[in-house]
């Protein structure tokens, strides 16, 4: 009876963890179904999108006439997927993008914070875009590495110093205002993009994100029926 009684227990702890699991997930990829609404459609456009530049990092040219925000958590694993198709497209247009980073950390992921403010210590440094790089490429092993060495393989010299950065409980203002125009932009998830002002319900694929580029690049209002063809 006892064993029949420990293996239903066994089953119910089981059952219980893919839950909690699933809800983690949730927040990365599928919203909560009170914003699935405005989780659905094509890119919408954001008011006054230009004012949250501020509230980010921006890599590559200030100046660039398009603008890819990204609202995004390092520990994310399909930010890290979202990361990977911004680098080919930035490849591709080069100077015309400007990647703007706001930080969005996600309160469930154990490093999270600890990776933003890891990312701002190398922008300290004139390491950020390539921190971000490591830390995407390297994401499975936060907590199992040293700070100091995902310093080091993003180009910062003083590795003692990075680390100890990384590990200061102090506030850091940028994060806490990405976390606030997270909440203000009612972000239901991770990535969330915005391209000058459209923004993606889900992130976009590589063809969609370089057909609005390439729209925005030439100046041309874009097509967005064309833009989220398959």
């Amino acid at each position: 009876m006892n064993n029949r009684l420990e293996s239903v227990l066994s089953v119910v702890v089981a059952v219980a963890a893919v839950g909690v699991s699933a809800a983690l997930v949730k927040r990365e990829f599928v919203p909560p179904a009170s914003v699935v609404t405005e989780r659905t459609g094509p890119p919408r456009l954001t008011k006054d999108w230009e004012l949250l530049v501020a509230e980010g990092v921006i890599t590559g040219n200030s100046s660039a006439p398009v603008k890819v925000m990204e609202f995004s958590d390092l520990e994310c694993p399909f930010c890290k997927r979202f990361h990977e198709t911004l680098r080919r497209a930035q490849g591709r247009f080069r100077d015309s993008v400007a990647h703007v980073f706001i930080h969005s950390p996600i309160a469930s992921h154990r490093f999270a914070r600890v990776a933003a403010r890891a990312a701002e210590c190398a922008a300290r440094e004139g390491h950020f875009a390539t921190f971000l790089d490591v830390a995407y490429q390297k994401q499975d092993s936060f907590g199992m590495k040293s700070w100091g060495s995902y310093g080091r393989e993003a180009g910062v010299r003083d590795t003692a110093k990075f680390a100890k950065c990384a590990l200061d409980r102090a506030t850091v203002p940028r994060i806490e205002a990405g976390v606030k125009a997270t909440e203000r932009l009612s972000v239901a998830g991770t990535p969330t993009v915005i391209v000058n002002g459209w923004r993606f319900v889900t992130p976009p694929t590589d063809s969609q994100l370089v057909r609005l580029i390439a729209d925005l690049v030439a100046r041309r209002s874009p097509n967005i029926d064309r833009v989220m063809a398959p």
